[in-house]
């Protein structure tokens, strides 16, 4: 078991993830996930930025227990993966729905072209996890 501390410490030393510091904060991002802590108050915070669309939302219990659970780079991992499968949902509807409605070619094969990066950035991480 990890506490936020301990999670962010591993964030620090993990060298894939990317430090975003600014005045009166540290932060560092990886796979769309991103962990905050306010200097002054020393309150770290997770952020899913993948979802949201104009503001991002915090980390929701269930994914935050998984960074407490897993630490940082593995819960990242798992969670990104979560995340490809919803967006590899979407697509499929998406594709789904143009065939029904006899969009055009050219929308389709955007569609399928978006499935394939999906799908290819999955594989890619899930081979990281085992």
């Amino acid at each position: 078991m990890y506490s936020l501390g301990d999670v962010f410490k591993e964030a620090q030393q993990d060298s894939y993830t990317r430090e975003l510091h600014g005045k009166g904060f540290q932060s560092y991002m990886c796979y769309g996930y991103k962990i905050v802590k306010d200097l002054s108050t020393n309150f770290i915070s997770i952020i899913n930025m993948t979802q949201g669309g104009d503001f991002y939302k915090y980390a929701t219990k269930t994914e935050v227990d998984t960074f407490y659970t897993l630490g940082w780079k593995k819960a990242i991992y798992v969670l990104y993966l979560s995340n490809c499968r919803l967006k590899l949902e979407k697509v499929e509807t998406r594709i789904k729905d143009a065939m029904v409605n006899n969009e055009s070619v050219k929308t389709i094969r955007k569609l399928k072209s978006s499935r394939e990066q999906i799908i290819l950035r999955f594989n890619k991480v899930k081979n990281k996890l085992n």
